[in-house]
């Protein structure tokens, strides 16, 4: 074990996803370099705490149950806050549908011994099982163009970034980002104001001020990914489109509201503020030629545009305009 390196504090955030909670404490615990595991429950209504419990006298098991749901950018908030207070060196952050194999944190400090320069270090991500499952090529790692920021602010990785030992990267996701005290305490904390979506562009677009984010493809970690179907196909005098369904509309209302304040926030590009008026425009069309619910729907889109140009966030708005 490496004093320089130790402790390294895994910071995993769960809600209402038990199951996949126990595959991935088990994964962690089972690290051939050890690591101290931090449990944030989102203040879960099932059987969360009673599988949290199972673990509590193991020495390298921490749980903080939340007294209400601060969405993943407040659980990362809070958890990355007990880890620093506890002296991490390193914090390893995590999904609760996450499972690195049981090399990947040897295989992440090992980089970091030849390459200690580096802002963050990320594994490579695969989608699925251990026993079924693909390379994650967008969204979990990327890269970032500081003219082309909307409808997303990164983009993707060449293929031959996934083929290499390591590649240089701008952006990891909280699916196996793991961060150095250096960084975190120059750049602070996730931004908890954001509660979902986005909150690791944000993250990494901070990060990119102190330097690259270095992946390490032989490091790998599998996720699950277990969502809703968000979407639903609607039809119109021939054409189809992908719309989100009714019941998902509030989680989206963060989703868009964010990426317009890192748009805005972020973005090089002297026509920012002409995309967020042409994204704008192509919701309001979409809603009216596609959707059901269309007035809802458009003070959503109109909400979010507005309080991501503004920078207001209020996290309860959504609910609100959901329930009149």
């Amino acid at each position: 074990m490496k004093e320089t390196l130790w402790p390294i504090y895994t910071v995993v955030v769960t809600y209402n996803r038990s199951a996949l909670l126990k595959e991935c404490i088990d994964a962690l615990l089972a690290q051939t370099y050890p690591t101290h595991v931090v449990v944030v429950d989102n203040a879960s209504t099932d059987n969360t705490q009673a599988i949290v419990e199972t673990y509590e006298n193991n020495p390298l098991f921490t749980s903080l149950c939340l007294k209400e749901n601060l969405g993943g950018a407040g659980g990362f908030f809070e958890g990355m806050r007990h880890a620093q207070a506890q002296g991490a060196q390193y914090v390893w952050l995590m999904d609760d549908d996450a499972e690195p194999e049981t090399n990947a944190l040897a295989l992440l400090v090992a980089a970091i011994e030849k390459a200690p320069h580096y802002a963050a270090y990320a594994p490579q991500v695969r989608i699925g099982t251990l026993e079924n499952h693909h390379l994650s090529t967008f969204g979990h790692r990327g890269a970032f163009d500081y003219q082309r920021t909307l409808p997303a602010f990164q983009q993707r990785l060449p293929l031959e970034a996934f083929e290499c030992d390591t590649y240089e990267i701008d952006m990891a996701s909280f699916v196996g980002i793991l961060v150095p005290r250096s960084s975190f305490e120059a750049i602070g904390l996730p931004k908890k104001e954001f509660f979902i979506h986005h909150d690791d562009t944000e993250y990494s677009l901070r990060l990119a001020t102190l330097g690259k984010i270095l992946l390490i493809n032989e490091a790998k970690i599998y996720h699950k990914e277990e969502r809703q179907e968000e979407k639903i196909e609607r039809k119109l005098l021939g054409w189809h489109k992908k719309r989100v369904r009714f019941e998902r509309l509030w989680l989206k209302f963060f989703g868009l509201r964010n990426a317009i304040w890192l748009a805005k926030t972020y973005s090089k590009s002297p026509w920012v503020y002409w995309e967020i008026a042409r994204l704008y425009g192509e919701l309001v069309k979409d809603i009216l030629l596609y959707d059901d619910h269309k007035w809802l729907r458009l003070k959503f889109a109109t909400h979010s545009v507005a309080d991501g140009l503004l920078g207001r966030f209020d996290n309860t708005k959504a609910k609100r305009l959901l329930h009149g």
